[in-house]
């Protein structure tokens, strides 16, 4: 059951219906995601309200997001997904492409849990201005 929540959850995302997401989060979950500073996106969050946060990251650091999710596990009350995800970074205009992993734990139907993980080196190098022929 929690992989079709899931599948439901990443469905919300393409549509960019992050409120559909956030009503599946506890008031409790903890939102995590491990990235230095200059990903707006990373860090660690507690509750709805920061959870919200990860999202305005993505939305004001990226356009044209695309997440392809290929594969799904399940375990009792939770859920490992893997596939792939690409946007143009807003700063550079440059496209990062990167694996992801994402681990969803479950209560009452609600998600307590997230860790995601992404290359976090392909985002801060997609976030750098291209070199100037004179600067080289």
């Amino acid at each position: 059951m929690s992989v079709s929540i899931v599948k439901e959850l990443y469905a919300a995302f393409s549509r960019g219906d992050i409120q559909a997401i956030l009503a599946r989060v506890d008031q409790d979950v903890v939102w995590e995601m491990e990235a230095p500073p200059i990903i707006s996106f990373g860090g660690i969050r507690r509750g709805i309200a920061e959870t919200a946060g990860f999202f305005e990251g993505l939305a004001k650091d990226h356009t044209g997001p695309q997440l392809d999710m290929t594969e799904f596990l399940e375990s009792g009350d939770a859920v490992a997904a893997f596939g792939r995800y690409e946007a143009t970074m807003r700063i550079s205009g440059k496209l990062v492409n990167s694996p992801v992993a994402h681990y969803f734990k479950f209560r009452d139907g609600k998600i307590v849990r997230y860790q995601n993980f992404v290359n976090t080196a392909a985002f801060v190098e997609a976030m750098q201005p291209e070199a100037s022929a004179a600067g080289r």
